[in-house]
């Protein structure tokens, strides 16, 4: 506990400046040359994108910070649609085949209700567990007979779920997580799912509703799978950029501009799955490292370098991941560091 306290004295010092020109600034931050001496360059580069991170998440700005790689993600799927066009241009698919073997086995549209009791894989055992005896007692309820609409607005911890009585907006998949999609999916109309666990706590689904998504908004993933089933998309894709243009980033944008010509976009469905990546790496990013929102940037400071500190193997893990990301945060904040002690 000493030590957490001296390291929050000096956090305030930090965040304040001193008269020391400072060896690592991050934003409002500043670390003097005095108070990181011996650190390495690298040890200073890795406090200085914790504390970028830290400073993002303790002003909700996380989404921002991840928008440009969650673009490259979004480009990178509609150059998969558009490598499985020019295959299947190639072999003479036409969309009569790919509406028939959709038809086969066709994407739904689910509308389910939900009742939530939240409780993060990251929180205690006995966190947990009460959080998953309160779900057991309200499946046997409306398993008993009660209202599902209800119930989910009298005990459902969702934001919002006593006006939408749990309702939640149509989804289809990649909408939602993993595991709840798939006890949703599992259902017929109004069937009740036992408990189901996600990242956010323990859930109990009703299905209201399902259709079939029509071939036209489902086309791009039939595509893809009828592509990857006949041949070798990425090297047809490969074959014609080299083609258009010479250079991987001209050719990548030949690619781009040519998915622009034909119009392909990526389901929402599935930006929403990719949106979703980003915000469960900064959730886990965030809980491994004790950042959150709200924080002042001398809380900020005291975090970051008890994460530096930190020698257990997760944090580590979380750090060189950070690491990998730093043109997201050379792009949002100001890093200057210092050259520091060698080795």
């Amino acid at each position: 506990m000493k030590g957490r306290k001296a390291v929050a004295i000096l956090a305030t010092l930090w965040c304040c400046g001193g008269s020391e020109p400072a060896a690592v600034s991050v934003g409002p931050i500043e670390y003097s040359e005095g108070q990181l001496l011996g650190l390495s360059v690298a040890r200073r580069a890795s406090l200085a994108e914790l504390t970028a991170f830290g400073l993002a998440v303790a002003d909700s700005s996380t989404a921002a910070l991840g928008a440009p790689l969650v673009e490259r993600w979004i480009d990178d799927r509609r150059l998969e649609i558009l490598a499985a066009e020019l295959l299947l241009e190639q072999a003479g698919v036409e969309d009569d085949v790919l509406e028939a073997r959709y038809l086969t086995t066709p994407r739904w549209e689910l509308t389910v209700r939900h009742i939530l009791f939240f409780s993060e894989r990251w929180r205690s055992a006995p966190h947990r567990e009460a959080a998953l005896a309160k779900a057991e007692r309200a499946l046997e309820s409306v398993r008993a007979g009660a209202d599902f609409a209800s119930t989910a607005a009298a005990l459902s911890e969702e934001p919002g779920a006593e006006g939408r009585q749990g309702l939640l907006t149509p989804g289809r998949e990649g909408s939602w997580v993993p595991e709840f999609w798939a006890a949703a999916l599992r259902l017929e109309p109004g069937e009740i799912s036992s408990v189901t666990e996600t990242q956010y706590g323990y859930h109990i689904l009703r299905l209201e509703d399902r259709k079939v998504v029509p071939f036209e908004e489902a086309r791009s993933m039939v595509v893809r799978t009828v592509a990857d089933e006949i041949g070798d998309p990425a090297q047809v894709l490969a074959a014609w950029m080299v083609d258009a243009a010479e250079g991987d980033d001209a050719q990548r944008a030949a690619a781009l501009e040519e998915a622009d010509a034909r119009s392909i976009t990526l389901p929402e469905g599935e930006r929403a799955e990719l949106e979703r990546v980003w915000d469960d790496m900064v959730y886990r990013w965030s809980a491994t490292l004790a950042f959150r929102n709200g924080m002042s940037p001398a809380e900020v400071a005291q975090a970051a370098m008890v994460a530096l500190s930190d020698p257990s193997q997760g944090t580590g893990l979380v750090r060189d991941e950070i690491s990998q990301h730093r043109e997201l945060l050379d792009a949002r904040y100001d890093l200057r560091i210092g050259r520091g002690a060698e080795g």
